[in-house]
């Protein structure tokens, strides 16, 4: 029977590279592991006004969407501790990799980004491991959220942001319509049809909600107790 050691060292070197693309490959500071660190880009700035006159609006959606993305998951841990082999990690090993994936044209993005690919790690950050470590690499498709900040002042486009549910590190956001999302390292939205899930409506500034008329008054302007029937 071919030991886990065995398996592991005939696994192709995890091209690191590539995967670079989309961040740093390091240590986790969560869990004991090597994955990715995304990038960090900095918050876009925000429009200015090109009104001289702008109206400011009485209230603003919060709008947030499902929508699907590909982006590449990194995960390396050592199979080993104390020199022994960790059952948990030789489990989760030959159940992946006996994964059956379903054979439909290389084209179909959704489907290549399902199948799982199996490296080893045996270099990181100029030091080398004792024993190599073992890597899992998926690209999704992951489901994320996209979230809409309407805007309280005329001529200010939109406020949106993305992230991944299962890697919230994985963020972007930017200012205009969906479709000026800007590109984002190893980052592929699948679809353009946003699935609207929640929404709330918030008073913008100036205006406060008044619960008898069911709306954003004004905050100078009295709101009216109710008159009995």
């Amino acid at each position: 029977m071919t030991t886990l050691r065995e398996k592991i060292s005939r696994l192709p070197e995890l091209p690191i590279e590539p995967f670079e693309v989309a961040g740093k490959l390091d240590y986790s500071d969560k869990l004991p592991i090597v994955t990715i660190r995304p990038h960090k880009f900095p918050a876009p700035v925000k429009p200015s006004n090109p009104t001289v006159f702008a109206q400011n609006k009485s209230s603003a959606w919060h709008r947030y969407y499902y929508v699907q993305v590909t982006y590449p998951r990194v995960i390396c841990q050592s199979p080993w501790e104390s020199g022994q082999d960790k059952e948990e990690t030789v489990m989760a090993f030959f159940k992946e990799e006996n994964k059956a994936e379903p054979c439909l044209p290389e084209s179909n993005g959704a489907t290549i980004a399902k199948q799982w690919r199996f490296y080893k790690l045996s270099t990181l950050n100029g030091l080398k491991f004792p024993n190599p470590w073992w890597c899992s690499v998926k690209s999704g498709p992951w489901l994320a959220i996209a979230e809409e900040e309407e805007s309280c002042l005329d001529g200010i486009p939109n406020f949106w942001r993305l992230w991944i549910i299962e890697m919230p590190e994985v963020t972007l956001s930017w200012y205009g319509n969906w479709e000026d999302i800007p590109s984002y390292p190893s980052l592929t939205v699948l679809t353009n049809n946003l699935g609207l899930f929640y929404q709330y409506s918030t008073c913008c500034a100036g205006y406060k909600w008044c619960p008898t008329t069911m709306s954003c008054i004004p905050t100078a302007t009295n709101c009216q107790d109710n008159v009995p029937f």
